[in-house]
């Protein structure tokens, strides 16, 4: 009779299937001659105990439910016929430990005896899964193991920076990795933990699988705070069979190296605090006990949907969706004239939020991770978007109640109770949206108020920016927002919006100036905000910003102009026919490479201009065709590359080319010379770099940047 497992071990050592296969029959027919004799040849042979072993183990969890009977590995338990020498491994195979390494390190005795029990064992199993057959239904250790994968992987698609900081901490281990084999990404050997944790409380508080949703996860938590604890929980898991690439690697390692352990039980803590803080039915009560069966919505895969069941007193009630989201400390104190203990009830069209978006990050990060795509699609990260319910997806007509100081209750037309937890510190996302509303009730200027320091900070942020030697001017994006506004039109409203295009409520993700100014349009929109006085001083204080950045956008418009429109611009300036001809040599060799390339700092421009002007020097010189004319000829009319015995100081470069181009009959000061003109020009000085003060002529940098020998660009001709 053929056992499983082929003829190798997972170690690559021969396993002799033949004499397991002898064994088996002989213990089938009964006949103890052969038994013993076989038995004998067994024990001589450690790979083939091993794989005895592995086989009535496996034989035992399936017709026990992924259960190992405690008389197979408890030394005290005398229940079942199983010797120590068969516990110990038994104990071994279960916690991943080289069974044919522990075969080994018994004696020929020890190994008969392991070897006696456990074919009896196996023989027993099998004549009573032929009687009874095997029960197929998803077993304890298979349903923990599950639910442990979902609430890892809730986590980390809710919280993007979760994830990235678990890959951070996964990657310390990554030698450990390679080497034990471990699964890819960490979550596996999370899960794996926490299925063992999770089953181990299941069996302490006698949970059947039929009942697992009543399982309190959050009593696993002291076995997690004490990494031994989890040692020896995670070695006598009995884990779900087929699942060796990822129980044996993980048990090994996290076994063997108490750090690792450590980080994982703590992942694995801060995953069950997460579930048990967004738990609809503990957001009044900071002692409640959540189970599974209250994480079901989650674990389903609706990450907004936090929904408890309903109960006669309270109705249902939700979890505020706060995850992503972000809401700014209040300006001003409690209104006056109003006790702490005035219970405010507020009917609400929409409130606006802003929120960090985890699957565009997740796009934008696959998008910079593919090569493939040479001008990716980025979108923005961070959006401005109204409130919905996460029960019926309503984004309008909510009743907020409660004090200062409170966590919000909002209450939906759907009938839901949106809430947010009682315990929640001050900076809770609940209490400062409930004490922006309330403001806002006491006197609907606050909306225009609260804007005020934001966009100071903004301006203030901007003028500093302005005084760097990196800093190139607006981003391109904000350009294209300021000068669509029309500070000509009265309505600033209008203005606005015709530069927006909000697409509010639904999200309208942008930059900080498009956030800023959706909130401002958002505010304005309401008369009674608009004609207050704080509602001008806002409308005023936008229109002064706008303006500025208006003005900034039109001096810094040339460096937003195509490098190759500038290049053509300077040709059309007209000059000698040999400078004609030195500028088509320059589109040639150097125009295509910037096709898409902005003018920026002037460094890819003013290099092409340089290399034009070296071009024409040169062949005037030499008395040759353009084309005759080559890189290196231009390189040798730079100073030497980081030499400090130079005999030519960059400084010094522009005055000798101007010198040579005198000579050639070019008056440096002419205004009607566009030779003169461009080298007047590359004469200004530029900083070297886009940090740092030092400064060099603009043609030695620009140059430098397109033929130099670190030059990205590497122009070749």
């Amino acid at each position: 009779m053929e056992l499983p497992g082929g003829p190798t071990n997972a170690e690559g050592r021969a396993v002799n299937e033949a004499l397991l296969g002898a064994l088996m029959a002989a213990a089938i027919k009964g006949c103890t001659e052969c038994v013993d004799r076989r038995l004998d040849e067994v024990a001589s042979e450690p790979t083939c105990l091993a794989r005895l072993v592995e086989v009535t183990r496996l034989t035992t969890l399936r017709l026990n439910r992924g259960e190992i009977p405690g008389f197979m590995t408890d030394d005290d338990d005398t229940f079942g016929p199983a010797a120590p020498e068969l516990k110990r491994l038994v104990r071994a195979a279960t916690a991943a430990e080289p069974l044919t390494e522990v075969c080994e390190q018994l004696t020929i005795a020890e190994r008969r005896a392991a070897a006696e029990y456990a074919i009896e064992l196996l023989v027993g199993a099998l004549t009573l899964a032929n009687s009874t057959g095997l029960d197929d239904a998803e077993t304890l250790a298979q349903m923990c193991c599950a639910i442990s994968a979902l609430l890892v992987e809730w986590w980390f698609t809710t919280a993007p920076m979760a994830a990235r900081e678990f890959t951070e901490t996964w990657r310390r281990w990554a030698f450990g990795h390679r080497e034990a084999g471990l699964p890819g990404n960490g979550v596996q050997a999370v899960a794996l933990l926490l299925g063992a944790v999770l089953h181990d409380q299941a069996l302490q508080d006698r949970v059947p699988v039929e009942k697992l949703r009543t399982l309190v996860f959050t009593r696993t938590l002291p076995s997690l705070q004490e990494p031994e604890r989890a040692a020896g929980i995670l070695s006598a898991f009995a884990a779900p069979p087929g699942t060796d690439d990822i129980t044996v690697p993980v048990k090994r390692f996290a076994l063997s190296n108490p750090a690792f352990l450590a980080e994982m039980c703590g992942l694995a803590r801060h995953t069950l605090t997460v579930h048990a803080e967004n738990c609809p039915h503990g957001l009044r009560e900071s002692d409640h006990e959540c189970t599974l069966a209250h994480r079901a919505p989650a674990l389903a895969g609706d990450t907004q949907t936090l929904v408890a069941a309903p109960t006669p007193e309270e109705g249902r009630r939700v979890a505020l969706p706060r995850i992503g989201y972000s809401e700014d400390e209040p300006v001003e104190d409690a209104p006056d004239g109003y006790g702490a203990d005035h219970t405010w009830q507020i009917n609400v069209d929409r409130i606006l939020l802003k929120r960090f978006d985890a699957d565009i990050a997740r796009w934008n990060e696959n998008i910079s991770e593919d090569s493939s795509i040479s001008e990716p699609n980025y979108q923005h990260e961070v959006g401005l978007e109204a409130l919905a319910c996460p029960a019926c997806g309503s984004r309008a007509s909510f009743l907020a109640e409660g004090r200062w100081n409170d966590p919000l209750t909002l209450h939906c037309r759907c009938g839901v109770t949106v809430m947010s937890p009682v315990d929640a510190g001050p900076e809770d996302l609940g209490r400062r949206l409930l004490k922006r509303l309330i403001l806002c009730e006491a006197d609907p200027a606050y909306a225009a108020r609260r804007l005020m320091q934001p966009l100071a900070e903004y301006r203030e942020r901007e003028h500093q920016a302005r005084t760097g030697s990196w800093y190139r001017g607006l981003d391109g994006e904000d350009v294209t927002l300021v000068e669509a506004v029309d500070l000509s039109n009265n309505d600033l409203v209008q203005a606005l919006t015709a530069a927006l295009r909000p697409q509010l409520p639904d999200r309208h993700g942008g930059r900080t100036l498009t956030l800023l100014l959706l909130q401002v349009l958002y505010s304005l929109s309401a008369p009674a905000i608009r004609d207050s006085q704080d509602g001008r001083n806002l409308t005023a204080a936008v229109r002064a910003l706008v303006a500025d950045l208006q003005e900034e956008s039109a001096r810094w418009a040339p460096t937003r102009q195509p490098v190759l429109h500038r290049l053509q611009e300077w040709r059309a300036e007209g000059g000698p026919q040999m400078w004609q001809k030195a500028w088509d040599r320059t589109l040639e060799v150097a125009g295509y490479r910037f096709t898409r390339n902005r003018v920026g700092d002037g460094r890819l421009s003013d290099g092409c201009a340089g290399l034009t002007l070296a071009l024409y020097l040169l062949a005037r010189e030499a008395d040759t065709a353009i084309d005759q004319i080559g890189i290196e000829d231009v390189r040798g009319l730079l100073p030497a590359d980081s030499k400090d015995d130079a005999t030519v100081r960059p400084e010094e470069v522009p005055q000798q080319w101007g010198a040579r181009l005198q000579a050639l009959g070019h008056d440096l000061d002419a205004t009607d010379d566009p030779v003169a003109r461009l080298w007047r020009h590359l004469g200004t000085d530029r900083s070297t770099g886009t940090f740092g003060d030092r400064q060099g002529p603009a043609l030695t940098v620009s140059l430098d940047a397109i033929i130099g020998p670190r030059s990205c660009y590497a122009i070749r001709f």
